[in-house]
């Protein structure tokens, strides 16, 4: 993997009536560079399918509304998105690099210290309302439960508000008439955990000595966490600031990037203060 991580975000609107595919330009990328992609301002149920799973790894990322493609190695993939009757594909070539090599990101390594608790990750399943940085651009994610009803907003116009166990699901639109019901049952419930909360249990095997990697405690959030510094064996470097009564990561950061990183961080959210339940009429716009 690059020494340096690539990232870039490509978005693209499709509009129109009639059935169609649209190819995009060639996108070129060299082993370990990350692409971000959104095929469609907004949608709902979007399909993906992927031609070679050898030359990328392919994720669909905020409940598929956007993926991250990895390259893995040299070789061509196809990647089409779907949403309803238009079609949208990205032909993807990944070539190893034939330009100079970028220069190692060296980072001074703290000094470790003895690790002699427990890891244990129980991710909050219930009752959370967490806001997060995305280094990729300067808007915020936020996903909130309360039983079997959630939220989500990603900072950039979707707002969505869903029921686990009754399917209804809402859509919020503040220059129409406010929340609006939805297709139910299509959403995608957040499930055990998401990014970054689960990024160092994912990343790093747990299972051993945690004391290679631990260089101390620093407060993220208003929670003191673990600090650990990884050097992975492909050249990059991640580390990570972990609530220790969880398990949870509350910042990550890859080298010398900006950091993901929780900012609003509620594990006791018992009451809405938004949503349909409060809409009194056809017209009301109150989120």
């Amino acid at each position: 993997m690059k020494k340096a991580l690539l990232t870039i975000l490509l978005l693209s609107a499709f509009t129109g009536i009639m059935a169609q595919e649209q190819y995009s330009e060639e996108y070129r990328m060299s082993p370990g560079d990350t692409l971000i992609w959104q095929p469609f301002l907004q949608c709902n149920n979007i399909g993906y399918k992927v031609s070679s799973k050898e030359t990328i790894q392919f994720t669909p990322l905020h409940f598929g509304e956007k993926v991250q493609v990895i390259a893995l190695k040299a070789g061509f993939c196809h990647l089409k998105a779907t949403c309803g009757d238009v079609t949208v594909a990205a032909e993807i070539t990944v070539a190893d690099p034939v330009s100079e090599p970028t220069p190692t990101i060296t980072m001074d390594k703290p000094q470790t210290l003895p690790f002699n608790a427990i890891y244990q990750f129980n991710p909050p399943a219930d009752h959370f309302f967490i806001t997060v940085t995305n280094p990729e651009n300067e808007y915020r994610e936020t996903f909130a439960k309360i039983g079997s009803e959630e939220a989500y907003n990603n900072g950039q116009g979707i707002d969505r508000f869903w029921n686990t166990s009754t399917g209804a699901n809402y859509y919020y639109v503040p220059e129409a008439q406010g929340w609006t019901d939805d297709v139910k049952w299509d959403f995608e419930p957040f499930g055990n955990s998401f990014s970054p909360l689960n990024s160092f249990y994912q990343d790093v095997n747990t299972e051993e000595d945690l004391s290679q990697y631990y260089v101390g405690m620093e407060p993220v959030a208003g929670i003191d966490c673990w600090h650990f510094f990884v050097e992975f064996d492909e050249g990059y470097v991640v580390q990570y600031w972990v609530d220790p009564a969880n398990g949870c990561t509350l910042r990550r950061q890859v080298n010398d990037k900006a950091p993901s990183e929780v900012t609003v961080y509620d594990l006791n959210y018992t009451r809405w203060f938004f949503g349909p339940k409060y809409k009194k009429s056809l017209h009301d716009k109150t989120r």
